[in-house]
Formats: structure tokens, C-alpha cells, sequence
């Protein structure tokens, strides 16, 4: 019958970077971690959005606006 070792199975590099830098947090450490990144997330998506919503209306309504009111000149 063959021992097998206790052996770390191939990592990425990504993988081997996240367990350099939180294998030593604990759970509650890590949460914070995580949230704080969801946090930075919505924010960003947050101004997406209202860039978004911008462009809409200076690309689109505006100019429609702008040709009804030439249209009833």
C-alpha cells in the first residue's frame, strides 16, 4: 500500500499570491477584507451608472428635444 504525502497540489500564481497575503487572517479579518472590496464595487458601478445615464441624455433626448423645438420654429 502506497503513503501518499500530505502535498500542496499545483497552485496558480494568483492563487499562490492570495495565500501569501491572507493565510495568516482569520475569518473575521477576511470578511472585512471582503466587504470593503464589495464596498469599493458598488461605488464604482455606481458611477458607471450615472455616467451612463449621462450620455443618454446628451447623446439621445437632447438632441431630440433640440429638433422638436426647431420643428414647431
Amino acid at each position: 500500500m502506497k503513503v501518499m504525502k500530505n502535498e500542496q497540489p499545483n497552485l496558480t500564481p494568483k492563487r499562490k499570491v492570495f495565500n501569501e497575503k491572507f493565510g495568516e487572517y482569520s475569518d473575521s479579518e477576511i470578511l472585512k477584507e471582503l466587504l470593503f472590496t464589495q464596498r469599493i464595487t458598488v461605488e464604482r458601478l455606481e458611477n458607471i451608472r450615472k455616467n451612463t445615464s449621462n450620455l443618454v441624455w446628451f447623446l439621445s433626448v437632447i438632441p431630440i428635444i433640440i429638433g422638436v423645438i426647431l420643428a414647431m420654429s
